[in-house]
């Protein structure tokens, strides 16, 4: 193993006028999949912050990142240099402010607010379905 990789994701949400908690999704650019804003965490900047960058360069959301981990877990790696490098996700949640009308990816991406049992069903990815799963439950009302 030569090192390790950082990747980062952020949960984007908001509360519906119900209290119902909302996620927003983006389209992938390669298939067009529903995911997370995600990517690799930028030099000199932290997994959260990159996260909160990643939300506006995909979705054109702002809003402060909660600096608390939501979620980590190592990726897997294909491919012939699969044991070169050990990659692992940071997962945050970001509470949205606002949406921009013009964002730096938004003739490449769609984005789409949806509840959380959509937005489980739509996300391809188990481990980031494991870890939205696990940030609604901490955001669930308490009755």
């Amino acid at each position: 193993m030569q090192g390790l990789a950082m990747q980062c994701a952020a949960i984007p949400y908001r509360r519906a006028q119900s209290g119902d908690l909302e996620i927003l999704l983006v389209t992938s650019r390669s298939k067009g999949n529903w995911i997370l804003p995600k990517g690799k965490v930028k030099p000199g900047k932290t997994a959260a912050l990159s996260a909160q960058e990643e939300v506006y360069e995909e979705a054109g959301a702002l809003g402060v990142v909660d600096q608390a981990l939501v979620a980590r877990f190592d990726l897997s790696v294909t491919g012939k240099d699969a044991d070169a490098v050990r990659e692992e996700m940071q997962v945050f949640s970001l509470e949205v402010e606002s949406l921009a009308l013009v964002w730096p990816e938004m003739f490449q991406r769609q984005r789409r607010w949806v509840s959380v049992p959509d937005a489980l069903e739509a996300i391809r990815n188990a481990r980031i379905r494991r870890a939205l799963r696990d940030f609604a439950m901490m955001m669930a009302p308490i009755i």
